[in-house]
């Protein structure tokens, strides 16, 4: 990613990133999958496997989303109710 970020927006995807996972609740690290590239605060905590497995993740065929019901928009609001809990 080519993007730069401030220091605030930096401390935001930093942050994302201590969460667990907003799909399957795996504890954190977590990757931040951005939904939008251009904006920073549209990153979802997401594990690995939901993030980049072949077969589950996002950037897959999102078998496991699908179990959970999930979608960005929904993992984007988990991670922010985290975020302010």
């Amino acid at each position: 990613m080519n993007q730069t970020y401030s220091v605030k927006e930096k401390l935001h995807i930093q942050r994302v990133k201590e969460l667990p996972c907003s799909v399957c609740n795996q504890p954190g690290p977590s990757a931040a999958h951005h939904i939008r590239q251009d904006n920073p605060y549209t990153c979802v905590a997401l594990c690995q496997s939901c993030h980049q497995d072949p077969h589950n993740g996002i950037h897959g065929r999102k078998a496991i989303w699908d179990v959970y019901r999930m979608d960005e928009l929904t993992a984007l609001t988990v991670t922010v109710q985290r975020l302010l809990a």
